[in-house]
């Protein structure tokens, strides 16, 4: 299980860098534009972000503070997509839409969003997975596994590949059923859920990321009995009716739901053979290992 969890968890750190990057290029790109119908753009042309009680912040400021913070990580973000891309086309390295959806089912088997860089958009996460998996199959290459080792390691952890229903589910906790009732009332007349449990939850841990509490395997304590029954007969984007349970009061969303998975051999012979690999390369590999093969240049020159 540790090589499992620390390949996850090289994934997971590098969310952060892409979410500095795509809201940053975002605000650029916005900001930016000669014309708005918004009116922005006329902000922007003016030179001037905001105004607080007729002091201005100028947008020069503004982009500087920006680029100070987050600069580098962002164009170093930016660099390391475009180098993999590049080995990946000069080794002939690919990685499938089914590699993807096999890697993240696992991903999200081991990691619920109380890990925070996990609660990201898909698209995110599926080209932060896809980068990933490039840098492992360009890092293994050349390394050889005998099919004997890649047998035995899935019989001694067939667990791994052993995925049981899921469910991504946010929580509202409330001690009293009244009160939980109301909150269930304003939810479905249009009221944040996110909003309600950040505010109102008793969850003190899920209250302060909007009541996800990630993907709950089905046979745990909160999918068990009445709630079971409950919870997996909602429709995603759906809000259970209140639930009682150790005394206190619960409504759950269903974001999503994931399908029991009993991968074979051949589904992760691939998996396998990249992880045992990894463990054989004498250095843990970056992207940035790779810059001077590909004559990489960039404006923090001498710094990585």
């Amino acid at each position: 299980m540790d090589a499992k969890v620390r390949l996850k968890r090289s994934v997971l750190i590098g969310l952060i860098f892409i979410l500095a990057a795509a809201n940053l290029l975002t605000l650029l790109l916005y900001f930016t534009k000669s014309e708005d119908a918004s009116g922005f753009a006329k902000l922007a042309g003016t030179e001037t972000a905001a105004s607080i009680d007729g002091e201005s912040i100028s947008r020069e400021s503004w982009m500087y503070e920006m680029e100070q913070r987050y600069g580098k990580e962002v164009l170093r973000e930016l660099i390391n997509q475009k180098v993999m891309d590049q080995l990946a086309a000069k080794y002939d390295i690919k990685v499938t839409d089914e590699e993807l959806d096999k890697e993240i089912t696992l991903i999200k088997s081991v990691y619920n969003t109380y890990d925070r860089d996990l609660a990201v958009d898909d698209e995110i996460l599926r080209e932060r997975v896809r980068m990933e998996l490039l840098l492992e199959k360009v890092v293994t290459k050349d390394v050889v596994i005998p099919l004997e080792e890649i047998e035995r390691y899935y019989e001694e952890n067939q667990e791994q590949y052993s995925i049981p229903e899921m469910f991504n589910l946010s929580q509202i906790v409330s001690a009293s059923h009244k009160e939980a009732e109301q909150i269930a009332d304003e939810v479905k007349d249009g009221s944040s859920f996110q909003a309600m449990a950040m505010e109102l939850s008793e969850d003190a841990p899920s209250a302060v990321q909007g009541g996800n509490i990630g993907y709950i395997p089905a046979g745990s304590h909160i999918l068990a009995g009445d709630s079971a029954k409950e919870i997996e007969s909602l429709d995603p984007g759906s809000i259970s009716k209140v639930i009682e349970m150790d005394g206190k009061f619960y409504i759950f969303l269903l974001h999503d739901k994931l399908e029991a998975e009993q991968y074979s051999l051949e589904d992760v012979k691939g998996q396998i053979h990249r992880r045992l690999a990894m463990e054989q390369v004498e250095k843990s590999m970056k992207p940035e290992d790779f810059w001077k093969e590909l004559d990489v240049e960039w404006f923090y020159e001498g710094s990585l």
